[in-house]
This record gives structure tokens, C-alpha cells and sequence, in this order.
């Protein structure tokens, strides 16, 4: 199988986990459990699919977030902002936001950080496409867009050569909370979604489905493995940390 990653041939796997609806917190530690499994070797390549009750978080290089509302305007509606490790800028999520998180070793796919970058908005516009959305990038600025709306944000961090974080796409989720900020610190962006931009749509396990297919297509991954998406139990941190070979997170 040769990807539309240029240069990689080789034929991957890769676990795929639906971890539903979690808080940032949760679905953030076990990305660290993971990483440093697959880091020592003791895990395998991991997509976390997830949407998050409401947070606010910011990158690596963020002291200061970039709001456009007074931060006691944020905290009165109980909207968290948090730190994170990843690159980028301040973004919101939210439910009805699809978020997939990669601990993948880019080692092992013989590809580099901005070619895993690329890839991941290939794979969210491959899936906006399947639902005739007419998505793309652009040039000079990460992410998704439909006519200068932008509809996917992407950050990630990379340790030891294995990446955290990822892509959130934007489904059916409310898009007034990104009145808040300037996002990805760019001020006055139009956030879209995939129900604003076609009053109808997938739910958010048939997008799931839908991006899977398209990180394989784009990443060489075996499409059988990567469309079964298992589903996690009721305490996900301890299903996923189960399936990484890796302690009980909480432990």
C-alpha cells in the first residue's frame, strides 16, 4: 500500500479507541499514560477519538490567553482554561466536536512531524469531503477551511519521537463559545461546522467512522484494522490503559 505520505510505502496498524464524551483532564492524562508506553515500546500506535465537555485550552507558548471576552465573563459560565503541551494557540472544545488524538511513533512510519501535520488536515478534508463539504487548507495557516471559515484546528506535541494531541473537527457542535477568543489567535476568524455549512450531517460516530477511513487512506494504515473502532467501557481511562499494556492511570 503506498500513502499520500510521500516517500512511506510500508503497510501500518494502528489501535483505534472511542473514549465518547470526556473531560479534558481525563482524556489528557491518559494521552501522557499512552505516550509513555509507546515510548518505552510497550504500547502501540493509538488513535483517541473524543469530545469534550467545554475547556478552553492553550499552547505550549501561551502565557496569556487570547480573549475576546473578559476572562470573569469565561469563568461565570464555568469554561476551563488549561495549559497544554501541544503547539498551536488557544482553541475551544466542546460536544459536537470531533477530537482525535494520535500516539503514534513517526519513527516507526519513517515520516516527519510537518508531513504528520499535513496528513492529519488531509485526513479531516478527505472526510468533510465524503459529506460535501468543500473543505481544504491554506496556505499559511494550519487547519481546515471552507471559504475562509475555518472548520478543523490541528496542534500537537512530539516526544521522543512519538506525537500527543492532534486534529478537533467541528460537527454539530455550538460555535458560540469561540466568540470568547480569537482562535488560534487569529482575530476575527469565522469558525464553521459541518451542520452550519450543510444544515445537515453525520452524527458524531458516523464522522468518526468517516475520518478513520481517511487517516488510513492518508497514512498507509491497513483500512480493515483502522475502520473498527472499539468502543471504550464506562471508565475509560482504565479500558484504554488496559488495552496499552500500561497501568491503570489513577494508579
Amino acid at each position: 500500500m503506498t500513502s499520500w505520505i510521500a516517500g512511506s510505502v510500508s503497510v501500518r496498524s494502528i489501535i483505534v479507541r472511542d473514549l465518547g464524551r470526556t473531560d479534558y483532564g481525563v482524556a489528557h492524562e491518559l494521552q501522557r499514560d499512552l505516550h509513555r508506553a509507546r515510548s518505552a515500546g510497550l504500547a502501540p500506535d493509538t488513535l483517541l477519538l473524543t469530545e469534550h465537555s467545554p475547556v478552553i485550552t492553550l499552547g505550549r507558548n501561551q502565557t496569556t490567553p487570547d480573549l475576546r471576552a473578559p476572562l470573569h465573563q469565561i469563568e461565570a459560565l464555568g469554561i476551563p482554561i488549561v495549559q497544554a503541551e501541544r503547539g498551536g494557540d488557544i482553541t475551544y472544545h466542546g460536544p459536537g466536536q470531533l477530537v482525535v488524538y494520535g500516539i503514534i511513533d513517526l519513527r516507526g512510519w519513517a515520516i516527519g512531524v510537518v508531513d504528520y501535520v499535513a496528513g492529519l488536515e488531509e485526513a479531516a478534508t478527505r472526510a468533510l469531503w465524503a459529506y460535501g463539504i468543500a473543505a481544504g487548507r491554506r496556505v499559511g495557516s494550519r487547519g481546515c477551511w471552507v471559504e475562509g471559515r475555518k472548520i478543523a484546528s490541528v496542534g500537537v506535541h512530539v516526544s521522543q519521537g512519538v506525537t500527543m494531541h492532534g486534529i478537533a473537527i467541528n460537527v454539530d457542535l455550538d460555535l458560540a463559545p469561540f466568540d470568547l477568543i480569537n482562535p488560534c489567535g487569529l482575530a476575527g476568524v469565522q469558525m464553521t461546522s459541518i451542520l452550519r455549512e450543510s444544515e445537515s450531517g453525520p452524527t458524531m460516530g458516523e464522522f468518526g467512522q468517516a475520518f478513520v477511513r481517511a487517516f488510513g487512506d492518508v497514512f498507509g494504515v491497513e483500512t480493515g484494522l483502522s475502520a473498527r473502532i472499539e468502543h471504550a467501557r464506562a471508565d475509560p481511562g482504565a479500558d484504554v490503559a488496559a488495552a496499552a499494556g500500561c497501568p491503570h492511570p489513577r494508579e
